[in-house]
């Protein structure tokens, strides 16, 4: 009873049909592109703090720190707010 092996049917895929899949490579790869900025965002939308942070806010505010450093401005916070909104990457 036990030494039983589960039987398993073999599955036989079928070549695709001639003319079957996309008529436009680029369309498909502009899907696919689609599909996997969904898939990030909804990565993101479940990820800890942490992870959020690092791969949305902290790369672009590095860069604005880099910059207000290296200025020196008598008004740091807004040349900071200055930086980030000119220079947001969700904006393109």
């Amino acid at each position: 009873m036990g030494d039983e092996e589960p039987q398993t049917q073999d599955m036989v895929t079928e070549p695709p049909e001639p003319g079957a899949g996309l008529d436009d490579a680029d369309e498909g790869a502009q899907a696919q592109k689609a599909a996997m900025a969904t898939q990030n965002k909804m990565n993101l939308q479940t990820a800890p703090i942490r992870t959020y942070l690092d791969s949305t806010v902290v790369p672009i505010l590095l860069q604005g720190l880099s910059a207000l450093v290296k200025e020196r401005p008598a008004n740091p916070v807004e040349f900071l707010a200055a930086y980030l909104m000119q220079n947001n990457p969700q904006k393109a």
